[in-house]
């Protein structure tokens, strides 16, 4: 059975969720090369936990060729670093999928997978559905929205927000817009808005809500597809990763589930 290469870009909380999954339950399948961070003794620490080298830039993940890359950073750390992976034919698993928003970005990453024969493989992140709702475009024209709710906690420091501090008393619609605008304004609590769009309507004509809810201990994402043969609703809610309030633990195991299904006999 062929064991195949991998490295992580990010060790953060999503990072070190999959760096110990794949280490304690995917060995069989995996290697983990190592780990990249932007600070050193951060992929030192999460390296010395999982095995595998702490490297020290992107080239040196790439001198070791490695099979599969997963991004768990930031939308800025997927734009650096993208194109170079795929242009040497190393196969991508992004979870800042928000960079997708930027349509030049999109066309150069599927024009470079294209012409050197690596694939973008998309997790399914902090929602899910993601078959159901492709298969109803093919159907039938659809509109879609998204409507994600969070705590203050959450939401405060998002770029839209200019420094201003959410209520802690009052709930609060804070955002009405498209997918594309969500992810400008929100960078760190929507790329799972931008997921949806891609599978779906486009960035463009996906629109989202995002609700302020004072007290809320969860991160609460609804998908409605409506259209005149069928019509679905998908509900999400999970408590935020302890690490990092403005993510779900739920994005790291899509990872995981994806890696499983890339080396499963029978896939979904």
């Amino acid at each position: 059975m062929k064991k195949y290469k991998l490295a992580i870009i990010g060790t953060g909380s999503l990072g070190s969720i999959i760096g110990k999954v794949v280490s304690q339950n995917l060995s069989e399948n995996y290697k983990i090369l190592g780990v990249f961070s932007g600070k050193l003794e951060n992929a030192i620490k999460l390296a010395d936990q999982i095995g595998g080298k702490a490297y020290k830039s992107v080239d040196d993940i790439i001198g070791d060729k490695p099979d599969y890359i997963i991004e768990a950073a930031s939308p800025e750390v997927f734009k650096d670093i993208g194109v170079k992976i795929l242009a040497n034919g190393i196969h991508l698993i992004p979870l800042s999928v928000g960079a997708f928003a930027d349509q030049d970005f999109y066309n150069k990453v599927k024009e470079t997978a294209l012409q050197n024969n690596s694939r973008v493989h998309i997790p399914s992140g902090a929602v899910g559905g993601f078959d159901v709702l492709r298969s109803a475009m093919l159907m039938d024209e659809v509109d879609v929205n998204m409507t994600t709710e969070k705590s203050p906690t959450s939401l405060n420091g998002a770029p839209f927000l200019k420094g201003r501090t959410l209520s802690e008393e009052k709930e609060e619609v804070i955002f009405n817009g498209s997918a594309r605008e969500a992810i400008t304004h929100f960078p760190k609590n929507v790329n799972v808005a931008v997921a949806t769009a891609l599978a779906t309507t486009g960035v463009e004509n996906t629109k989202v809500a995002i609700h302020s809810i004072p007290g809320f201990k969860s991160n609460k994402h609804t998908i409605k597809l409506e259209a005149e043969t069928i019509n679905i609703e998908i509900m999400i809610e999970t408590k935020p990763s302890q690490d990092n309030p403005k993510s779900s633990a739920l994005a790291a195991y899509s990872v995981i589930a994806l890696l499983k299904n890339l080396v499963a006999p029978i896939t979904f």
